[in-house]
């Protein structure tokens, strides 16, 4: 048997796997609509099907080679779950949940992240999911400018825990290729933290290496805006003190 033939049986019997894997799918969910629509029944058996149908989907995926195939027939379901209104009564409450099945399935596809967090965000207001598939995103897409443009405008408006967010957004700046977005809110970041000084450093460098005039002057705003904002918290203090603490 030569190699064409050998790859064409193979591809074959994958195809076939991944029929009875949808149709085992479909058994443990009793029918389609029990998929996409949620469960009527106590949470914890409803955890244990999502758990198997999750199991299938990823085994399916693995064992054939077809994480792509795989990953968009299971996105067509995230579609349909999300828009379907019966599933709004709880909020879309499985949406991050399949979002991040998708994303494992194709880590490469990004109308996962967007489409996803978008909902989460914008729509349910579930902001904490939203940054945390855009940072499956991220991890996986590194070069991808979209996701770390979105990623940064959610967050910053979603800042509540700054020791989260400071740090990813540090390491995506280390990388040397993050939008210039994304370090104009790490600066704003800093300063609604306190962290005063770190943000005067990330504006200052901004002046030195942007090759930007729009950049260069609202830099040199803030920088404005933050001298006017340390010496006043200073004023108090020895002068000394007080030139170094605007320095700093």
């Amino acid at each position: 048997m030569n190699s064409l033939a050998l790859e064409n049986r193979i591809l074959k019997w994958g195809y076939w796997l991944i029929g009875l894997a949808f149709l085992g799918q479909a058994f443990l969910s009793r029918d389609l609509a029990h998929w996409v629509h949620p469960e009527t029944v106590e949470a914890s058996h409803s955890l244990r099907l999502d758990k198997k149908v999750a199991s299938t989907l990823r085994a399916s995926a693995f064992l054939t080679g077809n994480r792509v195939l795989v990953g968009h027939a299971f996105w067509i379901k995230v579609i349909q779950y999300y828009g379907d209104s019966y599933n709004s009564l709880d909020r879309y409450s499985k949406l991050y949940d399949y979002c991040s099945l998708a994303s494992d399935l194709n880590p490469k596809f990004i109308g996962t992240y967007t489409l996803g967090a978008s909902a989460l965000a914008f729509h349910l207001k579930r902001m904490n999911e939203a940054e945390r598939l855009l940072q499956k995103g991220i991890n996986s897409n590194p070069g991808d400018t979209r996701l770390k443009l979105m990623y940064a405008s959610i967050a910053y408006q979603n800042i509540g825990d700054f020791n989260k967010v400071i740090p990813f957004l540090e390491a995506q700046i280390e990388r040397g290729d993050a939008p210039y977005m994304m370090i104009n809110i790490l600066a704003n970041t800093y300063q609604k933290a306190g962290r005063n000084a770190d943000a005067v450093k990330i504006w200052q460098k901004i002046i030195r290496d942007s090759d930007e005039q729009e950049q260069k002057i609202l830099a040199g705003q803030k920088l404005q805006e933050l001298y006017a904002i340390i010496k006043n918290k200073t004023s108090g203090l020895n002068p000394k003190v007080r030139q170094r603490a605007v320095e700093d």
